[in-house]
C-alpha cells in the first residue's frame, strides 16, 4: 500500500513541477479554461436547483461556456512553443482566429435564444 501511496506522490511532484515550467501565457488560458468550464457546472447546479422553465437558454448558457472552453483549449494547442505542427503559426494568427471563431459561436447561440 506504501508504494501505491508513493507513486501517487511522485506523479504530482513531477506534475507541479511540469506545471511550474509552464509559460505564463498558458496558463493563462489555462485559468480561462477552467472558469468556462466551472461557470458551465454552476449552470447545471442552479438548473437541478431551480428547474429549466426557458430549456432553450439553460442549453444556450451551458452550450456557450462548453465552446469557449474547447476553443480556449485549441488556442492553447496553437499558441504552445512546444506543439511541432503549428511551429509556423504565429500567435497573433492563433489569437485572431480564437475571436473570430468565439463570435461566430456566440452569434449561433444569441440565434438559438431566439
Amino acid at each position: 500500500m506504501a508504494k501505491g501511496t508513493n507513486d501517487a506522490q511522485l506523479l504530482i511532484q513531477s506534475l507541479r513541477k511540469a506545471y511550474a515550467a509552464t509559460p505564463t501565457s498558458l496558463k493563462i488560458i489555462d485559468l480561462y479554461v477552467v472558469y468556462a468550464v466551472a461557470t458551465a457546472l454552476i449552470q447545471v447546479a442552479y438548473m437541478a436547483l431551480v428547474g429549466s422553465f426557458p430549456f432553450n437558454s439553460f442549453l444556450s448558457g451551458v452550450l456557450s461556456c462548453v465552446g469557449t472552453a474547447v476553443l480556449a483549449v485549441c488556442l492553447r494547442i496553437q499558441v504552445n512553443k512546444d506543439n511541432k505542427e503549428f511551429k509556423d503559426l504565429p500567435p497573433e494568427r492563433a489569437f485572431a482566429d480564437f475571436v473570430l471563431c468565439n463570435l461566430v459561436l456566440h452569434l449561433v447561440i444569441m440565434n438559438f435564444l431566439g
